[in-house]
């Protein structure tokens, strides 16, 4: 076409060869350009059927062996925790039919990131950290309330725990960068079931949890999950909020603590004058150590600080900085198959209320 366009003069042989050579070198040079780019979207895109679904990060938690040794009995062998070999399945895929489902549905690599034709293949700024996070967070101990994951005398962060801290900050700095999220598309992200991964809180360390009851001789800490149920009827909250603690129990049982409340997301200036989004729990009543009914007075503010695309992992951080991970649980986080039901089920415990802190049936 850009020989036809141009003004007809006289060519000889050799002169008319060497054009049509050129012309056909400039049709393979671009599609081979286009080729490239199509593979490119294929391999930031491209999940199997199998992969779309797979539960986004309860896959990638199981039971590993966590027994503690000394005064404290933090996690039981049925913890669950990060596996450990998350790093194998979060390589780099050099072929352009696969893709890596763990990243997927941890918000990267998704259809939304797919870049247009015409454009060079995208890559997440939070990609490579999160490969470096995942395992990390399985090499903690329990939750980072064990004192193994921790120095307790004075208490000084282990080198799991800094490194976690600070693959933290860094993808809140890049969530922050991008603009956050605003304070109903907190609301939308933080409803549902979660479970708690990692913490540098001093007081879930003191307590080795939430209620103080898994330092007794014989118990030992080996969940804490939490329900975000909104409400559209009262105007004074967005909804209630339940705290629950898994603890292990002599004879093989388990034990659960539950404290009831509600919450509300709102905006507000943190100490350095920074405008962030809190998630504001009260806690009113509560079955803790076998008692039903309690009332008590317990609050738990955290600002939020990172959520995943897919919102299956948002960070949170109180006021003094402590921070805290959690996960999302089941396929949908509202009770579903894989929820925090099935998993209390398992232990014979029951899903409303708290149970007894001693049974032997």
């Amino acid at each position: 076409r850009a020989m036809a366009a141009t003004p007809r003069t006289t060519h000889t042989p050799a002169k008319a060869a060497a054009a049509l050579l050129l012309a056909a070198a400039l049709l393979f040079i671009s599609g081979s350009r286009t080729t490239a780019v199509t593979s490119g979207e294929l391999r930031l895109a491209g999940a199997s059927r199998a992969a779309r679904t797979v539960s986004p990060l309860v896959k990638g938690l199981c039971p590993v062996s966590s027994t503690s040794t000394g005064p404290y009995r933090s996690c039981s062998s049925s913890s669950y925790a990060i596996r450990k070999n998350n790093n194998r399945h979060l390589q780099t895929q050099q072929t352009p039919r696969r893709t890596n489902f763990h990243v997927v549905h941890a918000g990267f690599g998704s259809t939304a990131d797919a870049p247009d034709k015409a454009a060079a293949p995208k890559k997440s700024q939070d990609l490579d950290t999160m490969k470096i996070l995942l395992p990390k967070l399985g090499q903690a101990k329990c939750y980072g309330v064990d004192p193994r994951d921790y120095i307790e005398q004075p208490p000084i962060e282990s080198k799991v725990a800094i490194t976690i801290d600070a693959l933290s900050k860094k993808l809140e700095e890049n969530f922050a960068g991008r603009g956050g999220y605003s304070v109903s598309e907190w609301r939308d992200a933080l409803a549902g079931e979660w479970q708690l991964l990692f913490t540098t809180s001093q007081s879930y360390r003191d307590n080795r949890g939430v209620t103080g009851y898994s330092g007794l001789p014989g118990y030992g800490l080996k969940a804490i999950y939490q329900r975000i149920m909104p409400v559209e009827d009262d105007a004074d909250i967005d909804g209630k909020a339940i705290l629950i603690e898994v603890l292990t129990a002599p004879f093989g049982k388990a034990s659960k603590n539950e404290l009831r409340g509600a919450y509300k997301v709102y905006s507000k200036n943190d100490k350095q004058k920074k405008k962030q989004v809190a998630l504001d729990q009260s806690f009113v009543t509560g079955d803790t150590g076998g008692e039903y009914g309690k009332d008590i007075k317990a609050n738990l503010m955290q600002y939020n600080t990172y959520v995943t695309k897919d919102a299956k992992l948002r960070f949170g951080r109180s006021p003094t900085g402590a921070l805290f991970i959690w996960g999302r649980i089941g396929g949908e986080g509202d009770g579903t198959e894989g929820g925090i039901n099935e998993i209390l089920s398992q232990d014979r415990l029951p899903w409303d209320g708290g149970s007894p802190l001693f049974r032997v049936f």
